[in-house]
């Protein structure tokens, strides 16, 4: 006869087969067709990596978010165009703008609607306006550019005339002495050479 000396618990629960709930887990692509999906207004590369990374917290480039998008327009699960030239002039908000139109994404797949707004993603603005600044393009005479190059580089603490042309001039006449004095020192350097040569040609003679 069998005895049993420990306590028989008929709640024993431990052999019960466990029912576990896993969630399941988004890939970069569905995550960004997820976010894409839950927009209201067709938005661009730009738009959409700035909101892609505001959401995973993690710097996205555009590279990354443009692969994900082709892979959602091939899957037939986003759908893109180029904008119109009225969204382009809303978003340049009247003013001239020269580069390319953008393409648009939308979620779910179909026609994407028509843009309503400038500014879909709250801080991010398609249009940044570009500033030129008008200049004047002056033609100057040989003679006053080498002056005013000669004023730029003057480095020499030699004590120099006080009025500006004689310091110019001055600076000229440094300036050829210089360049004649190193002419002079390749001259006597030549003529040294020469010479030499000429005293051994006459020895082999």
């Amino acid at each position: 006869m069998a005895r049993f000396t420990t306590p028989v618990n008929l709640n024993d629960t431990k052999d019960t087969h466990i029912t576990v709930t896993v969630k399941p887990m988004f890939t970069f692509t569905e995550s960004v067709r997820a976010i894409l999906a839950s927009q209201t207004q067709p938005l661009s590369v730009i738009e959409i990596t700035e909101l892609v990374s505001r959401e995973t917290k993690h710097p996205y480039d555009e590279t990354y978010i443009r692969l994900a998008l082709k892979e959602l327009v091939d899957s037939g699960k986003a759908s893109s165009r180029k904008e119109t030239f009225d969204e382009r002039n809303l978003r340049a908000q009247g003013k001239d703008l020269r580069s390319l139109r953008a393409s648009l994404y939308w979620s779910p797949a179909g026609i994407v609607p028509p843009r309503t707004v400038t500014e879909a993603v709250p801080g991010v603005a398609l249009y940044k306006p570009e500033i030129f600044i008008a200049r004047k393009i002056y033609k100057y005479s040989a003679k006053k550019i080498q002056r005013q190059h000669l004023k730029a580089q003057l480095v020499d603490v030699t004590p120099v005339p006080t009025n500006s042309n004689a310091v110019v001039d001055y600076l000229i006449e440094k300036m050829v002495a210089e360049r004649t004095l190193e002419l002079q020192t390749q001259l006597d350097a030549a003529n040294a050479k020469m010479a030499k040569l000429q005293e051994l040609f006459k020895s082999a003679l």
